[in-house]
């Protein structure tokens, strides 16, 4: 099969999550034996074979990123007329526009990759709101990481939706040889986005402390916590350490050495951190709120209520007490298999890339 990956942005420029989604997704379709092409943008046009994946990089034009994101939908056309894929896969509104809008000249199947939660009041008034309703119209799959977001476009979009998750290598992603000897938390993700709920983890911890006198926090992404911290319980705030950013790999040893992963967010559309912490056998803490507690089951972790850190110590307390048992590595490994990028995605790609059609949308 003859695959186009097309976003405007080629890496190191994209967000990480979405880099490691789109490389992923590309490099599980090259091991299964698909031409694979990435459409992206950079700062000087090119074409590169990496890792079996042909990339082809257009001179990005404009530094404005929404005049960007418009430009290169519409710059991509000529290469999708000309390129006879069977499917374009696209992560961004304008170029899913445009692989529909060629789709009768180059006769491919359209995907698009939702990575946030579509909810169609919200997107008046944003960035591309001509093309998110002409994508939740016309495209032929409309892919959302969660059943939460699948659920939110149905709502919202009246058409249906395809579960399209993020994946893991558990290859790359595996336990460490043990955990630190302290009990400690790991939060991974912005530190200074509000909904990500590192303030109400600062509060939770100094709860903790009480009954778990050594407990701790490590906060790894990017981001300044300094405010939070200066806001926080003197316990919590001598039990936390900000961990550098560091590289991809280093994430990996980061989870398995935790006791538990805690991601005390809201409107959450999927959250790659709690598969990631899975794969190293590393339970998780969430709000009971939007995707996250798709991940959570007896075995692998526990759910507070948003927003209330006497809820959320609670769980944490539990949790730590889960990853004590010599079972939840086993557990949340294999939660986290059905994540595997080979073993798993891949092959679902290849269902919605091949799946039969019906009417896209009831309604749009």
């Amino acid at each position: 099969m003859k695959v186009a990956i097309t976003h405007p942005y080629s890496w190191p420029e994209v967000r990480r999550g979405a880099e490691r989604i789109i490389v992923e997704t590309a490099r599980s379709l090259v091991h299964r034996g698909h031409d694979v092409t990435i459409l992206s943008a950079g700062r000087s046009a090119g074409r590169s074979v990496e890792g079996g994946i042909r990339v082809h990089r257009v001179q990005r034009r404009f530094e404005d990123g929404v005049r960007h994101e418009r430009w290169f939908g519409k710059r991509i056309v000529p290469l999708l007329v000309t390129g006879r894929y069977d499917v374009v896969h696209a992560f961004m509104p304008p170029d899913a526009a445009a692989a529909i809008r060629t789709r009768r000249f180059g006769g491919h199947r359209t995907l698009y990759d939702e990575m946030g939660i579509p909810v169609r009041d919200w997107w008046r008034g944003q960035p591309h709101h001509r093309d998110r309703l002409k994508v939740a119209r016309d495209v032929d799959v409309y892919a959302c990481m969660s059943r939460f977001a699948v659920e939110a476009l149905e709502r919202t979009c009246g058409r249906r939706g395809a579960l399209l998750p993020g994946g893991v290598r558990l290859t790359e992603f595996q336990p460490a040889p043990a955990r630190d000897p302290r009990p400690t938390l790991l939060f991974s993700g912005a530190l200074d986005e509000p909904r990500k709920g590192v303030a109400v983890l600062l509060d939770a911890l100094s709860l903790v402390i009480e009954k778990e006198p050594e407990a701790q926090l490590w906060l790894s992404g990017p981001g300044d916590a300094r405010s939070l911290l200066l806001s926080a319980p003197t316990a919590a705030r001598s039990r936390t350490t900000v961990l550098p950013l560091g590289q991809p790999g280093e994430q990996a040893r980061r989870y398995g050495e935790a006791w538990a992963t805690v991601l005390p967010s809201v409107n959450e559309s999927f959250g790659m951190v709690l598969i990631e912490s899975l794969a190293c056998g590393t339970p998780l803490v969430v709000a009971d709120h939007s995707a996250p507690p798709e991940q959570v089951t007896a075995a692998t972790g526990s759910l507070c209520a948003p927003g209330d850190a006497i809820s959320l110590a609670e769980a944490i307390l539990r949790t730590l007490g889960l990853a004590r048992r010599p079972g939840t590595v086993a557990a949340c490994r294999a939660q986290a298999s059905k994540y595997d990028w080979d073993a798993a995605i891949a092959p679902l790609l290849e269902e919605l890339y091949t799946m039969e059609l019906g009417t896209p949308a009831a309604s749009a």
